[in-house]
């Protein structure tokens, strides 16, 4: 992917674009999150520990297959997906 848009550490779209590689890859390793993201293979981990620990975000790991089970209490699909794609004035990714 050439149109990966970097934000600053501690910026909630990081965990936002983690999510979404989850929800929109097919098969979504750590490799394909990886480069869907942008980001490096500690801070995808990291995120994703942080969403279900802090979002309740449920995710399910299968062998090396993430598979985003429910986005939780605090997070909408949609509106994940409104964030990542400039909706709310930000840089628009392709999530």
């Amino acid at each position: 992917m050439t149109d990966v848009v970097s934000y600053p550490k501690g910026d909630l779209r990081r965990m936002l674009s983690v999510l979404a590689a989850i929800d929109s890859v097919p098969d979504a390793t750590l490799v394909k999150v990886v480069a869907r993201t942008g980001l490096d293979k500690k801070t995808v981990t990291n995120l994703i520990a942080q969403a279900g620990e802090q979002a309740e975000v449920k995710i399910i790991k299968t062998g090396p297959v993430y598979t985003l089970e429910d986005w939780g209490p605090v997070f909408k699909r949609s509106g994940a997906k409104m964030a990542l794609t400039g909706a709310f004035n930000a840089p628009a990714v392709n999530p």
